[in-house]
């Protein structure tokens, strides 16, 4: 029996909404492309790829040399979307869509940062009554872009040069034929480029043809590239840095390791713009960790936390994160809870906050602690955290 969506009362009474069936004409890809237009929220992007969120709209049926890109939206740090639609009635919402958007990703990875700019320039004269070069379009959506305005242009253009963008393909009901293509995406060496399929399921809230529609979106599947992130820190005295980044395919031996995300790479590069100097400790830390059995890798906008994945609940304690500002922080409260809930016991988390506390040097009335990794007894802190592993799988062991 097939599931479908309730709108329920408080008193248990409600209706089954109605699926927009594949051959109404409720809309048409027009009206699905500006509704991404206005409503970019409803694309969940954070949920394929955090850096790719918040976005903003910066172009609206963009042309390339191999056709035009339905939409276009950029991150807050300078990540692009480029998404073409398609409707399940229509014949052409089958495979040769996947092999049509990376044409345009192909495209798109020729620019400049003054092409998109451009691009930019006229979306925001044309839909914000004001026109606004990319930065300025960005800031007035976002806020102020972290790293600085010139950190956001190096990294739009370099995105541009690699090929760093997701794709998605959205459409009212997802064709299986497009589904067996996405890893066609794997043949394209030379991009860095995630393909997502999403599907917006739509339903009658109150009778056929009659609006507001309820909008259900739903990743279907996306590509898993096992690729390697290179980055390369020259330093020459009395001059700026100078950070590049490239991806490689993995080698066979590589294939199975754990996939360094798009938003891992954007936590380095920031980084390294913010606290070069403490680039290498804080790598070589998260490294250690990152093969670990059990331990996984969060990446965040402006952080990467080390968790711990508990055998007995499947639940995460988060052991520590690092910032872009390369501060080591723990949350001792945030671990107690986090063991707590899955039936550990509690002098665990006190005695990791005891340890922490002396290695960090904080008070012992600090809740939350933070400190430079320049600052901290690196060698130490791993001890305290094996050992709380440790302690943590004996615990476990004995239930």
């Amino acid at each position: 029996m097939r599931a479908y969506p309730f709108l329920i009362n408080k008193d248990a009474s409600g209706q089954r909404l109605q699926p927009i069936g594949d051959k109404e004409k409720a809309y048409d890809e027009a009206w699905l492309q500006e509704l991404l237009r206005k409503q970019p929220e409803i694309l969940p992007v954070a949920e394929i790829e955090p850096i790719f969120y918040p976005m903003i709209p910066i172009g609206y049926e963009v042309s390339t040399e191999t056709g035009a890109i339905d939409n276009l939206f950029i991150s807050h740090r300078g990540y692009l979307t480029l998404v073409e639609t398609k409707l399940w009635r229509n014949p052409e919402a089958k495979r040769e869509v996947v092999a049509q958007v990376i044409d345009y990703a192909s495209s798109l990875s020729k620019w400049d940062y003054d092409r998109l700019n451009d691009v930019a320039m006229e979306y925001t004269k044309k839909y914000a009554d004001a026109e606004l070069n990319l930065v300025d379009w960005v800031e007035k959506q976002l806020g102020p872009v972290e790293g600085g305005r010139d950190f956001f242009e190096e990294t739009v253009a370099k995105n541009l040069r690699l090929g760093r963008f997701l794709a998605l393909i959205v459409g009212d009901r997802i064709r299986q034929s497009v589904v067996e293509m996405v890893n066609y995406v794997n043949k394209y060496p030379g991009l860095a480029l995630d393909v997502a399929l999403v599907e917006l399921r739509c339903y009658w809230i109150k009778k056929r043809h009659s609006w507001p529609l309820l909008i259900v979106p739903r990743v279907v599947t996306r590509t898993e590239i096992v690729e390697r992130s290179i980055v390369q820190v020259t330093v020459i005295e009395g001059k700026p840095p100078e950070v590049k980044v490239w991806q490689e395919k993995a080698k066979a031996e590589d294939v199975g390791r754990k996939r360094v995300s798009l938003t891992e790479q954007a936590f380095w590069e920031l980084l390294s713009q913010r606290a070069l100097s403490q680039y290498d400790a804080a790598r070589n830390l998260i490294n250690e960790f990152r093969e670990k059995d059990g331990i996984e890798l969060i990446p965040r906008e402006n952080s990467i936390v080390i968790a711990l994945r508990l055998y007995e609940t499947g639940q995460l304690a988060s052991l520590f994160f690092v910032t872009t500002n390369a501060d080591l922080c723990v949350w001792p409260k945030t671990l107690a809870t986090q063991l707590s809930s899955a039936g550990f016991d509690p002098t665990l988390a006190e005695a990791y906050d005891h340890q922490m506390k002396a290695i960090m040097r904080m008070p012992k009335t600090r809740i939350d602690l933070s400190r430079s990794i320049a600052e901290v007894d690196v060698g130490k802190f791993k001890s305290a955290v094996d050992e709380l592993i440790r302690q943590i799988r004996l615990h476990e062991s004995k239930q």
